[in-house]
């Protein structure tokens, strides 16, 4: 639109998500220009012509370009801290994919990073941007649900290839709290709105025998306002998913296994999020001469065109960020909201480990 903010960005790390980001961008009027930075030379130089896109042959050359206003931090894990913390000591503004870090104190100096420098740090939560879990947000701002006591989220998904070594190697991705399931972690708080008090979780012994993180998991979160939340994840049983080209994603994995579905009950009324059936759903408690009724009131569900807005929105994540530093806003997450989903992360890993429950003031 006329009028707009336009900015140069750089995308540091050119994996599956760094080029998600690049095409969300390419298309952006407030985009003036992208560099990309890998340190695969040769994948860089392959984006460079795929794309028509600037590449950048040290990470000093887009640490050092006044030009670039934003970076987005789509490398490993392990290497989070490290791009963060040096393009916020540059004066760059930060988008940095979850997880935060693979370590707590990692995780703490890029939130330090950001105060120090009064810089604009996001970590990719884009859950809050997604219909699907907004949707019932909205539903709890306006009442309709009433005060939130207990959400469950039952999560069933195939493995990774061994390809994707890193992500399943504990030092290089963090735990798969951190990597997978951190998301599901921040859904919740942001719903509630009320800080955990008490983590515990528990594992069975690993499907998957090449995994060094744990493939399943049993957690509950306590708050603070006696709401509990608790998360079922299985990686393996679920139907091998390899992607064909002819179908839908969703559509292609639906019924084979792979569930991703969410209960939330509160005082007044219930409702379901349901990635794999396309629904979300509403229910309205009530009282007669019986005792108490539910009523199922609402129905609501999309097309597959629309599947990556509902339940994993990074486009219009993406576009928001640059929107936000082109304007001198603010970042939507505050880099400590983050850092405290963090934590409940580690805290499941350290109470499955331990097997024992774990209160967060420990890892204050």
């Amino acid at each position: 639109m006329s009028g707009e903010k336009a900015i140069e960005v750089a995308i540091l790390g050119c994996g599956k998500m760094g080029q998600n980001i690049l095409r969300t961008l390419q298309n952006s009027s407030r985009v003036r220009a992208i560099t990309v930075f890998d340190r695969n030379l040769e994948h860089m130089e392959e984006l460079k012509a795929t794309f028509g896109v600037k590449s950048a042959p040290a990470l000093e050359d887009v640490l050092q370009d006044p030009a670039i206003k934003l970076v987005f931090v789509t490398a490993s894990n392990n290497a989070h801290r490290e791009l963060t913390v040096a393009a916020l000591e540059a004066g760059k503004a930060v988008m940095c994919e979850k997880p935060m870090a693979t370590t707590i104190p990692d995780a703490q100096a890029m939130v330090e990073a950001a105060e120090r420098t009064n810089g604009f740090l996001q970590i990719g939560f884009e859950l809050r941007y997604s219909h699907l879990y907004t949707t019932v947000k909205d539903w709890i701002a306006r009442g309709l649900l009433g005060r939130v006591l207990n959400t469950q989220c039952t999560y069933c998904s195939s493995a990774w290839g061994r390809h994707d070594v890193w992500r399943v190697a504990s030092k290089t991705s963090g735990g798969m709290f951190g990597e997978k399931l951190s998301h599901y972690v921040d859904l919740v708080r942001w719903w509630i709105g009320d800080e955990v008090e008490e983590v515990y979780a528990t594992c069975a012994p690993n499907v998957i025998p090449y995994y060094e993180v744990h493939d399943n998991y049993h957690c509950s979160y306590r708050f603070k306002n006696g709401a509990v939340s608790h998360l079922t994840f299985m990686m393996g049983p679920a139907a091998s998913f390899k992607g064909d080209p002819l179908q839908n994603a969703v559509s292609q994995q639906t019924g084979d296994g792979h569930v991703l579905r969410y209960m939330i009950y509160g005082e007044k009324g219930a409702a379901e999020t349901d990635v794999f059936q396309r629904t979300i759903k509403r229910w309205e408690f009530g009282e007669d001469d019986y005792g108490q009724t539910s009523k199922w009131i609402q129905n609501e569900t999309w097309d597959p065109e629309n599947d990556f807005a509902y339940f994993h929105n990074t486009h219009d994540q993406a576009l928001d960020i640059v929107r936000r530093v082109a304007e001198g806003e603010c970042p939507s997450i505050n880099p400590r909201d983050a850092l405290e989903t963090t934590q409940l992360c580690f805290a499941a890993e350290l109470s499955a480990a331990e097997k024992r429950p774990v209160r967060l003031d420990e890892l204050k």
